[in-house]
């Protein structure tokens, strides 16, 4: 069972939704709203788990069969990256609930795992990058085979297009701690909300790209002391990343 961090649980929430439980739901959920019942394919067809305390619904994140302020609490993890439509789901959320917790992958790991692999279901499952340029806002920007080989023209993205290229996304991920793997968001009473239509280059349109967040992702991560260990293999098994750190004058603790 998923639990949020001691200091973070809605502990006085008395009537709590997660929406997509799938096989792990959040601890103390009192109703839990679930698409799909039966065959599991967006779980890696895992049989979904409801809590004995918890009432099941089958329903749609976008259209929440709720009354408005029914909840406390909402917790929606790994779900909005799947639906059509970002901005009626989250609006939905706000409706029916008066704070909660939002968790998805993050782009670094989106776009890092999907490069290399155009083919493969599970990736593409996913509709969106999600992340959260500042506090309150969450943003969507589209995630399609064309769009996951893009980046923007800013030093941010170019660092990382090079990055992705010097080695294999897809065994680097497990030298990378989860905080850079996804995009958490915490919200109280509302939030603000940015469906984008097309990858957006700051450059051109004076607005934060994506890019920003995933480079400082990828800095803490080779500056956590904690991870050194596993930074510091990840530099001898793809050492051609090292050279792109220091073409684009990127520092970092363990990576040499």
């Amino acid at each position: 069972m998923k639990r949020l961090p001691w200091w973070k649980k809605p502990y006085f929430a008395h009537r709590v939704l997660e929406i997509g439980p799938g096989h792990n739901p959040f601890e103390g959920v009192t109703h839990v709203l679930e698409r799909d019942v039966t065959d599991g394919r967006e779980r890696g067809g895992n049989p979904l788990i409801v809590p004995t305390a918890a009432k099941l619904i089958v329903g749609e994140a976008t259209v929440l069969p709720f009354a408005a302020a029914s909840f406390d609490y909402v917790y929606a993890s790994h779900v909005l990256e799947h639906v059509e439509d970002p901005a009626s789901a989250c609006a939905e959320i706000m409706r029916v609930a008066k704070a909660g917790y939002i968790e998805t992958p993050s782009p670094f790991l989106e776009q890092g795992l999907a490069l290399r692999d155009e083919t493969s279901p599970e990736h593409w499952f996913h509709r969106w990058f999600v992340f959260s340029p500042s506090p309150g806002l969450l943003v969507f920007e589209p995630k399609s085979v064309e769009d996951v080989r893009r980046f923007c023209s800013c030093s941010d993205g170019q660092f990382l297009r090079e990055f992705y290229e010097s080695l294999d996304f897809r065994q680097a991920q497990h030298f990378f701690r989860r905080s850079s793997k996804t995009t958490v968001f915490y919200w109280n009473r509302s939030f603000q909300l940015e469906a984008r239509d097309h990858l957006l280059d700051c450059r051109k349109e004076g607005k934060p790209c994506r890019f920003t967040g995933m480079r400082r992702a990828l800095i803490a991560n080779c500056n956590d002391v904690w991870r050194a260990g596993r930074v510091r293999r990840l530099a001898r098994q793809f050492p051609q990343c090292c050279a792109v750190f220091r073409k684009y004058g990127r520092s970092a603790l363990f990576i040499r």
